[in-house]
């Protein structure tokens, strides 16, 4: 749900689709037309420092296709653009997240590391920091300690201090 507008809804699934409600979902439409078919829907992210803009990730890792899939929109999902900038050819993307204080950072979680980009999606840069190779799952930004907090599979959860990241 956007955090701008009560009722203004994105939905992802299984099947590559993504939908959006401008009415409390009374009302749908299928947003999805420009993403590749044979796709996983894994994110779907209502920005937090725009109205209209929109994050989503999908995967096709279960075709054996293992590329990055990153898209934004900031029409509400009317058109969307590749975000996925100068990542490797073989990152199956689980998991977009939005900096909540600067919208230029974004985070992304792949089947083998994470990401930060600095401006919006053009270019990105592995986190390190010790973390394992891999699968990263979830994120969240704990602002009240300014942490990002990683869910990776298997290899529990990892924090990073977000002023240094953001420095």
């Amino acid at each position: 749900e956007s955090p701008f507008e009560f009722g203004v809804i994105y939905t992802g699934s299984d099947d590559g689709r993504v939908h959006f409600s401008a009415d409390g979902g009374t009302n749908w439409e299928d947003v999805s037309q420009a993403f590749p078919s044979d796709l996983w829907v894994t994110r779907v992210v209502a920005s937090e420092h725009e109205k209209s803009r929109v994050y989503v990730s999908l995967t096709g890792y279960r075709n054996d296709d293992f590329k990055p899939y990153v898209f934004q929109s900031d029409d509400n999902g009317k058109t969307w653009v590749s975000i996925t900038g100068n990542l490797p050819e073989v990152a199956a993307v689980n998991v977009i997240k939005e900096d909540p204080k600067d919208e230029n950072i974004l985070y992304l979680g792949t089947d083998n590391y994470l990401y930060i980009s600095m401006d919006r999606g053009e270019n990105w840069q592995v986190i390190d920091g010790g973390l394992p190779v891999v699968a990263m799952y979830d994120l969240v930004v704990q602002e009240r300690e300014d942490d990002l907090v990683v869910a990776t599979h298997g290899r529990s959860i990892y924090k990073a201090d977000l002023s240094s990241l953001r420095s």
